[in-house]
């Protein structure tokens, strides 16, 4: 940084800068000659630098006027302070030094509503520009002035970056080592705030981002679980180190959980609530902490802190097996919440029962048995491979027939969830559980040249359809790159993996149904107009700046992309035959979605979105944010949850379970493309199979009878 503070400040300059040409001339000698270097050039640095500091103390940038003295030439708090610019810094010239206090800054309105050629001065000055409002984004958000710390405008999402890596590197070389911690392990501190704020970076542009060092995990760890031991050491590092002591409690309690137990987590992490509700976290200079509270929003549900529900309001009473023989497979809890993370739904549901009122120990009064297991969580964990008939894996020794009450009505008040796929029909267990109430989110698959059978699908008299889970970190990161309908500047966008992808398997390359991808890519993926092509890093960027996304099908019929498209707020534009849609008592999927045959012509599919005027584009874009709420696992808990007409997948859940229990459901399909929506409705055929053995089972499947 070349800053002049008189001749004092020169000499000294000039003096280091000639030590240290000095000491680099004696190292390379040295080096070349493979001695020893002489240590005078070293330790005539190490004097100097003293030197310097000792004049430091009495030059200019010390004094009452401390801004003014580090505000020279091209340097300027607002370059410094509120940009960040990592070149303001160094050895001299620190952060905590120039920038007093919580650096805030007064900006005009909202900064995230001025983006895609929109200012404040168009919108909030005089008449507004066209396209400025929309439902989402209006004059009372937008307008009001706000004080915005650096962290906020450092972290503000721009869905003009086309990688996010350049606000990745922004950040991250603004984070200081000033950690505001007193006493020691200040070098600990430093790496625990570097590691959270890269993280919530990579959350807040949608990247799952890099967990810690192996070393950094470690060191948090172990403090820790000494935290939990040691009332004096949690006093001491609570007190010296707040904000530390949170985010890493927020880093490590997963791992806590998984190698240690449950047990231990939880009270780890009761601690941190109580730290996190106790202590005002005032910063002095240094770059904000930011706690890790999107990314760990469930845990404490998870965990049970977070009080109990009424089901919505439910009166149908649930019996939860606990049998210790099967308890390996709610193991362990977080990590399976987040793994593989839209087929998770399985783990949020099972504790969401676990807080509600609607759970009965009384077998005798229970209107339906669940048998709780994370199966997508545990078939990754705990089979080397896939058995020559099934794609899913259980205990090979799991039977639904020895499960106590089951055999009380032959299963048909017994619930099963699958948050990823169905169990094949030729699974011994969807043979013996052919009458048991599958909770899933899959429709159909079809079977797969390349094998396993995967055959099945969902049998629309007695199943329940779910929508897949999406973490709230990702919900969130959506929204914030959700742009209002007349800033939407690609018509379609599709990034997924298709039968030509790298990454996929043998299973993914031979599936019929994931045909439909490699067409989409290949046209859409050619024009100007599209965005379409393999997963990118700017995929929700690209997604919120779309008026539709693309949902074809892949290895199955369903796929997570159709409930993220309501949070990027691009219309989804089914493209599964097979596809059916949970939840249609509540929604109203032709006003949210567009669905067409997966055999149009691609050339056809573009005119047919190009057609789709603004109007009916504001009116799906409105209904959809009306809707969206029924695909977030983070509602319906605590208080949300005695609410009988709150939106919730949970909410979704136990109103078809009623339906089940009465046995009044039904379910529809849908096409589109007319003046006026069609409905058809589905009626019930019972057709016997043969199983390998020879015996008969029998399967019911909806035929379409279509009726305009």
């Amino acid at each position: 940084m070349n800053r002049t503070h008189g001749y004092t400040w020169w000499l000294l300059d000039n003096i280091v800068t000639s030590s240290l040409q000095l000491t680099r001339k004696n190292i390379k000698q040295t080096t070349l000659s493979h001695t020893s270097p002489e240590p005078f050039g070293v330790l005539a640095v190490q004097v100097l630098w003293q030197l310097v500091t000792a004049f430091s103390s009495v030059l200019p940038w010390q004094s009452s006027a401390l801004g003014e003295s580090c505000w020279h030439g091209e340097f300027n708090e607002e370059r410094c302070c509120v940009e960040g610019d990592p070149a303001c810094w160094d050895d001299m010239y620190t952060r905590s030094r120039c920038c007093s206090g919580n650096q805030t800054r007064k900006v005009r309105g909202d900064p995230s509503c001025w983006m895609d050629g929109y200012s404040f001065e168009d919108c909030c000055l005089g008449t507004a520009k066209e396209g400025c409002w929309d439902t989402h984004f209006g004059p009372e958000r937008c307008c009001a002035d706000k004080e915005l710390d650096i962290f906020d405008l450092l972290m503000s999402v721009n869905p003009l970056e086309l990688d996010f890596s350049e606000a990745f590197g922004r950040v991250l070389a603004a984070v200081s080592q000033d950690t505001d911690c007193v006493g020691p392990h200040q070098e600990f501190w430093g790496d625990v705030k570097k590691t959270s704020v890269a993280l919530n970076l990579s959350h807040v542009y949608g990247q799952v981002g890099q967990p810690p060092s192996p070393l950094t995990m470690d060191l948090m760890t172990r403090r820790a679980l000494q935290w939990l031991n040691e009332r004096k050491l949690w006093e001491s590092d609570s007190a010296q180190c707040p904000e530390g002591v949170i985010a890493a409690i927020d880093l490590t309690v997963p791992d806590i959980d998984r190698d240690v137990d449950e047990e231990k987590a939880r009270s780890l992490f009761r601690l941190r609530m109580e730290l996190a509700a106790n202590r005002p976290f005032q910063q002095a200079g240094a770059l904000p902490w930011r706690t890790q509270d999107v990314m760990i929003q469930h845990v404490p549900r998870l965990f049970g802190l977070e009080g109990h529900h009424s089901c919505h309001g439910s009166s149908l009473r649930i019996y939860m097996y606990q049998l210790q023989k099967y308890s390996h497979m709610l193991k362990p809890l977080l990590k399976c919440s987040q793994k593989m993370s839209q087929c998770s739904a399985s783990v949020h549901i099972h504790r969401w029962l676990q807080s509600g009122t609607c759970l009965t120990k009384n077998p005798e009064e229970a209107d339906l048995f669940y048998f709780p297991a994370y199966e997508a969580c545990y078939n990754e964990t705990a089979c080397p491979g896939f058995d020559t008939d099934t794609e899913r894996c259980y205990p090979h020794d799991f039977n639904p027939e020895e499960l106590p009450y089951f055999q009380r009505k032959m299963g048909q008040d017994h619930v099963f969830v699958f948050g990823c796929n169905l169990l094949p029909f030729m699974d011994p267990i969807s043979i013996s559980a052919r009458n048991s109430i599958m909770l899933t989110v899959e429709s159909f698959q079809a079977v797969n040249v390349a094998g396993p059978n995967m055959l099945a699908w969902l049998v629309f008299s007695k199943d329940v359809l779910i929508p897949g889970y999406i973490p709230a970190w990702r919900t969130s990161a959506m929204l914030a790159f959700n742009r209002p309908v007349i800033q939407r500047s690609i018509l379609a966008t599709f990034h997924g993996h298709s039968r030509s992808s790298e990454q996929v398997g043998h299973m993914y390359k031979r599936s019929l149904m994931a045909e439909v991808r490699d067409r989409i890519i290949s046209y859409f993926g050619n024009n100007s107009c599209c965005s379409a092509g393999p997963p990118v890093r700017d995929y929700f960027r690209r997604s919120g700046l779309s008026r539709f996304c693309l949902i074809p099908a892949g290895l199955t019929a369903w796929t997570i992309h159709l409930y993220e498209a309501f949070f990027f707020g691009c219309v989804p534009v089914i493209l599964s035959d097979d596809l059916t849609v949970p939840f249609q008592d509540v929604i109203d999927w032709p006003s949210v979605s567009l669905k067409v045959s997966t055999n149009i012509s691609m050339e056809d599919l573009h005119a047919k979105l190009k057609g789709v005027g603004i109007g009916r584009l504001k009116w799906m874009y409105q209904r959809m944010v009306e809707f969206r709420c029924w695909f977030d696992y983070g509602r319906g808990w605590g208080k949300e949850g005695d609410s009988k007409t709150e939106c919730s997948p949970y909410n979704g859940m136990m109103r078809s379970f009623a339906k089940r229990v009465l046995g009044t459901c039904r379910l529809t399909t849908w096409t589109v493309w007319t003046s006026h929506f069609r409905c058809t409705y589905s009626r019930l055929r019972i057709r016997k199979d043969s199983t390998p053995e020879g015996s008969g089972l029998w399967h019911i499947r909806a035929l379409q009878r279509g009726r305009s």
